[in-house]
């Protein structure tokens, strides 16, 4: 009854009472709770087995249901099955039969490849049947073929684009004519409409270059040059000079030939592969012009072209005299007999008119329709009237200074050049005072007039050059 033996009965009384965990181990330890718990396992098995039946019947099914097309291929994998992820969780979207055009195995899904578990990409191609497999490799590489044509073509089309940029940026330019038509009045006015031009792609200016001693050399024979003109070491000279490709052939650069035709003196020192003639001097317009050593003097034209056009881009331009002032501005020279004299010049005439000819024949190949001298064609020729320059055949200094104006126009188009604005062009201009008639005396003058009418049709060769303005209607 104490305070004392009642907490005592108290404490020994709660620490003798069972818990929860303890009943039920003590149930089961008992013969009856071994029974149910027996009874119990049983059942969880048996309801595990017909679920674990159940899906290997739902597998089975649908392996029998693929097409035989598909099961039939060792390279086609039947991927209906679903597909989870590392949580077990979340099912991606069941796949179609495909074939494995290539496998990358990653770390993301529980898949086993053999070795490693990971995820399967396919880069894949749908399956075809066996019928259609053949008709669809031969269609993919056909299509395979296509494109690497395509890409080989687009890749030679660049390429010749930038060959024909270099080719064109390097530009020669011959003019054209007989001994006599005046080149030391008008090859400084084309140097100087040439120094003018400013590339408007690179806003580089021009580099030109006048008779330079390498390009002499090399189609005359000139400086001891022992090599003959179709040597390719000569040739690859000659553009490794002019025209070096130190920035891909951007910069351009514009060459001025005018060698006369014929050039220098029978007793010249200058070393010409082919001198000067005297048999040209007792020989026939025709015999001159038929002659192996005048064609070749001082360089065969065609040749020149042929060789030369193959990296720059080559054209001519004709300067046309007139007859009698032509014969009167070398008719003291060398102390040729005025009427030999006249055949010989004629006799290159009439070289430089079939070469013209060639160059007709040569503009119709490589061009394709369109008139003579369209936007569209590459025009190798024209001319220029020294008599259209001359201020002596206009009735006024406007008169003169347009039609020295329209020949810059025709000249920058044909030459392909951005500006035909050039003030200072004809500064070094200087005409002749010569009276022609007082220079061949009365008996020569009949001689020449003569000659002439052989010319008539012939010369100057407008049929070739053309003849579409006034400035280019030059007086024989």
């Amino acid at each position: 009854r104490s305070r004392k033996a009642t907490t005592t009965i108290t404490t020994i009384t709660m620490d003798h009472v069972p818990s929860t965990s303890a009943r039920f181990a003590s149930a089961l330890l008992s013969p009856w709770g071994k029974v149910i718990a027996a009874l119990v396992c049983l059942k969880v098995f048996t309801y595990t087995k017909i679920a674990y039946d159940q899906m290997d019947a739902e597998y089975s099914a649908s392996l029998s249901s693929t097409p035989s097309d598909m099961t039939s291929n060792p390279n086609v994998y039947n991927t209906n099955q679903l597909l989870y992820s590392n949580d077990g969780q979340n099912p991606l979207p069941p796949l179609q039969a495909y074939e494995t055009s290539s496998i990358n195995i990653g770390n993301n899904l529980n898949i086993d490849n053999g070795d490693t578990p990971g995820f399967v990409q396919f880069n894949t191609v749908p399956a075809a049947n066996d019928n259609n497999q053949e008709a669809a490799n031969s269609a993919m590489q056909q299509s395979m073929d296509e494109i690497q044509q395509l890409q080989q073509k687009r890749q030679q089309q660049q390429q010749l684009t930038q060959e024909q940029l270099k080719k064109d940026n390097c530009q020669i330019i011959y003019i054209l004519g007989v001994e006599g038509a005046i080149h030391h009045g008008f090859t400084p006015i084309l140097e100087a409409l040439a120094k003018s031009q400013v590339d408007p792609n690179t806003g580089k200016a021009y580099e030109v270059t006048y008779a330079p001693k390498v390009l002499r050399s090399a189609l005359f024979g000139l400086y001891q040059e022992k090599r003959d003109m179709d040597d390719p070491t000569l040739i690859a000279k000659v553009f490794r000079e002019l025209c070096p490709e130190t920035d891909d052939g951007r910069t351009k650069r514009i060459i001025i030939e005018d060698s006369s035709f014929p050039s220098g003196a029978m007793d010249d020192p200058r070393s010409y592969r082919i001198r000067r003639q005297a048999s040209w001097m007792t020989s026939t317009m025709e015999e001159v012009a038929n002659d192996e050593l005048a064609i070749n003097h001082p360089v065969n034209l065609k040749k020149f072209y042929e060789l030369y056009s193959q990296h720059a881009n080559v054209q001519f331009i004709l300067l046309n005299r007139p007859f009698l002032e032509t014969m009167a501005s070398h008719a003291n020279d060398w102390g040729e007999e005025v009427a030999g004299r006249s055949n010989m010049i004629r006799g290159f005439m009439l070289i430089l008119k079939r070469f013209l000819d060639h160059l007709r024949q040569e503009e119709e190949s490589n061009n394709s329709g369109g008139m003579r001298g369209g936007n569209k064609k590459k025009v190798l020729s024209t001319i220029v009237c020294a008599d259209k320059i001359m201020s002596k055949n206009y009735e006024s200094d406007y008169e003169a200074t347009m039609a020295r104006q329209h020949i810059l126009d025709y000249l920058t188009k044909f030459l392909g050049w951005p500006s035909s604005r050039c003030p200072e062009c004809y500064n070094t201009w200087k005409e002749s005072k010569k009276d022609p008639a007082k220079v061949l005396g009365e008996k020569n003058l009949g001689l020449m007039l003569n000659d002439m009418k052989e010319l008539e049709g012939m010369w100057p060769p407008l049929d070739v050059i053309g003849s579409g303005l006034p400035e280019q209607q030059c007086s024989l």
